[in-house]
């Protein structure tokens, strides 16, 4: 039997955190973290979700509750540093320290007073490629992403860029004769512009 899920909307889909102690954790989240309690239930309650911003999780109270050592969840922040000064300024027991991961992410894991582990990232900003005092004569550029990036004198003779994003490129003090750009002539292209500026 087969099925298709490419006309079903996927609606949230939230992380579960398992605690001994619901109030404690839902304290913790809170207090450190700046959670806030959107919905709750039982009586005494024993399940709660949690939400900031674009982030929710949710809270299940398990009396004998053993942690994992794997993580939980994985939570995107745009501050991954002060992040992590925050909950060890806060006592929070960190236990994978701040690093770049060579999967393209600042990350580090801590720990919930449970020992739920969540995983925090950010994505790394890419420097932009600088290309400078180097022969790239006859290059080829082919389905890449050189946004930004600078060549600054270098020798761009009949070097080629076709299928590349090319947003925000610096070229200065280069060569380019035979230079094309998705198979345009960037020299003649040159010439006819200030031809152009010259009889305006």
């Amino acid at each position: 039997m087969t099925s298709s899920t490419s006309t079903i909307r996927f609606g949230r889909l939230a992380a579960s955190a398992f605690t001994r102690d619901i109030q404690a954790s839902s304290a913790f989240y809170r207090d450190v973290l700046g959670f806030s309690k959107t919905f709750e239930n039982g009586q005494p309650v024993g399940f709660m979700i949690l939400e900031k911003d674009g982030a929710e999780l949710h809270l299940s109270l398990v009396k004998d509750h053993k942690p994992s050592t794997t993580n939980i969840a994985h939570l995107m922040v745009d501050k991954v540093d002060a992040l992590h000064d925050h909950l060890v300024a806060a006592g929070v027991r960190i236990i994978k320290s701040l690093a770049d991961k060579d999967y393209g992410l600042r990350a580090f894991v801590f720990a919930d007073p449970d020992g739920n582990r969540i995983d925090v990232g950010q994505p790394l900003e890419a420097e932009a490629p600088r290309f400078k005092t180097r022969n790239m004569a006859g290059a080829a550029f082919f389905d890449c992403r050189l946004s930004s990036a600078t060549f600054e004198d270098v020798d761009l003779s009949k070097a080629s860029f076709n299928n590349v994003n090319l947003s925000g490129v610096t070229i200065d003090d280069a060569k380019i004769d035979g230079l094309t750009i998705f198979g345009m002539d960037i020299q003649a292209l040159i010439r006819a512009e200030l031809a152009r500026r010259r009889e305006g």
